[in-house]
């Protein structure tokens, strides 16, 4: 997404920065030779998150005290997949804010990380339909699902955003609970057993047309917004840019949060032998709290590899862009469809885009992000897969 735009001969948000701080710019090599506090506290998160995964294959259905670990552990893994996307996602709405020169990394991150913690805690109000989209909706009733099912699902989803993020592609969480659910779900209990149709109308429809959506709309909204928001001061265009940056964090909290709740609640199903739990608020927060994290201490990486040549794009283009990011992912969370913020958020980029030309489309670049899209659900269902055979042999056997 970062190089959608052709440069054209414009400088980058980078060089902007260096010309507006010298001092900055020289410092540079000394900056990126030195270990920051950040990268330690990424470095122990990321050590934290391989001991819950060991913790997961050691401990998984085992008791203590009396205690089943099952349902504790799979709450630690939620909170881990919570903060993996964080650190992915994080920058997708707050790229163009850095990319356009409106502010720095630190404070785009920490206003991403707020409003994305608000949209979270206020999706268990009102983006609660998309939990029984997941943890009852690929399944086939009649199925008994089992701990090693759910654990090997969230580790799969976990893993694969781990490895996108450290090497800063941006991908689709949504993407990856659904491949790691679908295929594990196939292997486990029979591709019968997967309810085919609630899959392509409510996953693969909403995920294959909202990209075409967002592009109509932000070409549209950038039109509208032109002619009537031409004569504002510069001042208050950032300002809006600050505004749909937020609003479009908001919703990508609004839209994920209730996805990786639903996987917490899978345990709970699971421990209890019951088919219905009402999802208490607490869960909410713990992902909330993991998202936050994930967004302010790793989500640099991403947001930088978004962020370097994303200045082609103005105050008004960004706003637009992000507006219609917002619009349609909130939207979308309200009825229970499956959209991904990456999708959305790359469908309208390319809208604004094509308002020129269409040679102004760097289109090797967004081949690159379809083939990385296209990857996802087979790269993400095999980890799953490897991880529900590492859990059933460290059990006893396949």
């Amino acid at each position: 997404m970062a190089d959608i735009f052709r440069r054209n001969g414009m400088a980058t948000g980078q060089h902007i920065r260096d010309a507006r701080n010298p001092a900055s710019a020289a410092m540079a090599p000394a900056r990126r030779g030195r270990r920051s506090p950040i990268a330690s506290w990424r470095m122990l998160a990321g050590a934290g998150a391989a001991l819950c995964l060991l913790g997961a294959a050691a401990l998984s259905g085992q008791r203590a005290g009396g205690t089943d670990l099952l349902a504790p552990m799979g709450v630690v893994l939620m909170v881990g997949l919570a903060y993996v996307n964080g650190s992915n996602d994080v920058s997708k709405a707050i790229a163009t804010l850095v990319g356009s020169g409106v502010t720095n990394y630190r404070r785009a991150i920490a206003w991403g990380t707020l409003c994305t913690v608000a949209g979270s805690l206020a999706s268990a109000l009102i983006a609660s339909a998309l939990i029984g989209t997941f943890t009852k909706g690929f399944i086939a009733t009649g199925v008994q699902q089992t701990e090693v099912f759910a654990l090997a699902v969230l580790l799969g989803a976990i893993l694969w955003v781990v490895l996108a993020t450290r090497i800063a592609m941006p991908v689709s969480t949504t993407h990856a609970i659904t491949g790691s659910l679908v295929v594990v779900g196939a292997f486990a209990f029979g591709v019968g057993n997967v309810r085919w149709s609630t899959l392509t109308q409510k996953v693969l429809l909403p995920l294959v047309a909202s990209p075409f959506i967002a592009l109509v709309l932000a070409l549209v909204a950038y039109l509208i917004l032109r002619f009537t928001l031409a004569k504002l001061p510069q001042r208050l265009m950032n300002s809006l840019h600050w505004l749909s940056s937020g609003t479009a964090s908001f919703a990508r909290g609004l839209n994920d949060t209730p996805k990786i709740v639903a996987l917490g609640v899978a345990f709970f199903l699971i421990t209890r032998h019951t088919r219905t739990f009402q999802a208490p608020y607490w869960l909410f927060a713990l992902v909330a709290l993991g998202m936050g994290l994930g967004s302010f201490i790793g989500g640099r990486k991403v947001t930088e590899t978004l962020a370097a040549n994303v200045t082609t794009m103005d105050p008004t283009e960004g706003f637009a862009a992000n507006l219609t990011t917002a619009f349609l992912v909130a939207s979308a969370s309200n009825l229970g469809l499956l959209v991904s913020t990456t999708h959305v958020s790359s469908g309208a980029i390319i809208g604004i885009g094509l308002r020129d030309s269409v040679g102004r489309i760097h289109w090797k670049v967004v081949r690159d992000i379809l083939l990385a899209w296209v990857v996802t659900l087979p790269a993400v269902g095999l980890l799953g897969l490897a991880a529900y055979l590492a859990l059933r042999l460290a059990r006893g056997g396949l």
